[in-house]
């Protein structure tokens, strides 16, 4: 038997559970998850690891114990081929396109909204014993022959640049209006109000401005003899995603520049981008210089474990693999958004952006951007249709906004299978826990069989050989790595390498 350890995975499996702090309720050892550091991934593995509610950081990926977890994290996907807008994602758009226009912000209108990324997981920090894949492996004798190992030497140069140039539409500021609670006010302001008695009903109610502004208008010209002009119909079709994406004139004040890149230390924008993220981690998240620094976010952002692999059938494009996307407005770095983009789907791995410009909502403008690349994507490979945007987490309000996303669906922990979220919902409302799929009959298809445990390949002691071989050698290791194959999924647990310190 010939293995070729160039077209496989690698990874180093913990079997023992991670217990630690939470980052959305604080409870102080409540999330619970399964853990492994992954050397290299194809993209493919990681494509299926993800359909099992896998997540990378850097090159550590967790998967959170969903029934034990104090808050479960349901993997959540948009079909972008069904995706409506609603008026709030109209809103970000035409508040950004106006701010390219005349450079001006609308105050008081920024959400944070956090990201279940910035919850850096303990073995995000742990050292991999997974040795220098160009050193030799031997095999144990009689399991398997011929193994080899081809080195793929990954060059600077070898980059994709997709860059879009885009001239930079107005808005118009909301206004809140803020109900008061007298009672809780203090006595001596609580003594100038007078109890309400309702509007006056010998008044007509009131109206909206723009109304009253058409009305005023009316008026003016049927003094004149003259009508309002009728508006043009509707040829009934929506502004499509891109129509308001790009809704820009070429007399803007300010260029809007997307630019798609493989970041790597040597890259030219490295120090920028890291800069960003260092600003972004300490305003947002209250980050110390430290825990933010060109090592954190290297390791976080930049470190990956996916192999890059061209598009195929010779298809022009970025290939799979992980990117940054780029946005600068003139000649200046405003927000990155990290991105892997896999077979089928791209999935959202984190999002930063200068503080300065929180105004314009860049988180929720960055996940439509990042939609309309899948549908640029799309129409290159048809079945390229869906945008992973992370966990939901029902029971953290601040994480819910992922929903809004029209059409989303969420991911079955027991049955791995997709569920429209609305459906999934009254579910959660009952329990923060749920088998999302209502037919008790169905079961997860893709869990291992004893011989098809025993077909794992494992590097153990610098030799490569079966899990059979290797369970006769550590047979305490039985019960971890049987959870293993119920965690990852037959397909991936076969696919990948998985590497055992001997110490």
């Amino acid at each position: 038997m010939s293995v070729d350890l160039s077209a496989k995975s690698l990874a180093q499996w913990f079997s023992d559970p991670e217990q630690h702090k939470c980052g959305y309720c604080k409870s102080s050892s409540g999330s619970m998850s399964f853990g492994m550091l992954t050397e290299e991934l194809t993209v493919e593995d990681y494509k299926d690891l993800i359909d099992r509610g896998w997540r990378r950081s850097g090159k550590y990926c967790y998967k959170p114990i969903m029934n034990e977890t104090c808050c479960p994290q349901y993997a959540i996907r948009c079909d972008t081929t069904q995706f409506t807008l609603n008026k709030s994602h109209k809103k970000i758009m035409k508040k950004f396109n106006k701010f390219l226009n005349d450079g001006v912000f609308n105050k008081n209108t920024y959400t944070h909204q956090q990201d279940e990324s910035t919850i850096q997981m303990p073995g995000f920090n742990k050292v991999s014993t997974i040795i220098d894949l160009y050193q030799e492996i031997t095999t144990e004798e009689g399991n398997l022959n011929n193994i080899t190992y081809n080195e793929v030497k990954d060059t600077d140069g070898d980059k994709h640049l997709a860059q879009t140039s885009i001239d930079n539409g107005t808005k118009k500021s909301n206004a809140f209006a803020d109900s008061i609670n007298t009672s809780s006010l203090p006595k001596y302001i609580k003594k100038g109000l007078k109890e309400g008695t309702g509007a006056d009903p010998t008044r007509p109610p009131c109206k909206k401005a723009k109304l009253l502004r058409l009305e005023k208008k009316k008026d003016k010209l049927s003094l004149k003899g003259e009508q309002l002009p009728l508006a043009p119909k509707s040829n009934g079709t929506e502004k499509s995603l891109r129509q308001f994406l790009e809704d820009v004139q070429p007399s803007f004040k300010h260029n809007l520049k997307l630019v798609l890149e493989r970041m790597d230390v040597s890259h030219e924008t490295f120090r920028e981008s890291s800069d960003l993220f260092k600003k972004y981690q300490m305003a947002v998240h209250n980050e110390r210089p430290d825990d933010c620094d060109d090592d954190s976010f290297y390791e976080f952002l930049v470190s990956t474990p996916l192999k890059h692999k061209p598009f195929p059938n010779g298809i022009d494009g970025p290939g799979y693999g992980s990117f940054h996307q780029q946005y600068w407005i003139d000649d200046k770095l405003i927000a990155v958004g990290v991105i892997d983009i896999l077979p089928g789907c791209l999935s959202s791995v984190y999002f930063f952006y200068d503080p300065d410009y929180r105004d314009l909502t860049l988180g929720t403008y960055g996940s439509l951007r990042e939609i309309q690349l899948v549908l640029d994507l799309q129409n290159k490979i048809p079945n390229f249709k869906y945008y992973y945007m992370g966990f939901y987490i029902h029971s953290c309000p601040k994480m819910r906004y992922k929903g809004k996303l029209n059409p989303s669906y969420l991911l079955c922990p027991e049955t791995y299978t997709w569920f429209k979220i609305d459906k999934c919902v009254p579910k959660l409302d009952i329990s923060k826990y749920s088998r999302l799929n209502e037919d008790s009959r169905v079961v997860d298809t893709n869990s291992g069989t004893v011989d098809e445990v025993n077909k794992i390949m494992v590097v153990y002691g610098h030799k490569l050989m079966y899990m059979r071989d290797f369970l006769r050698v550590c047979e305490d290791q039985k019960d971890g790595f049987n959870n293993l194959v119920k965690q990852v999924g037959k397909k991936s647990a076969l696919n990948i390498v998985f590497w055992v310190c001997s110490s």
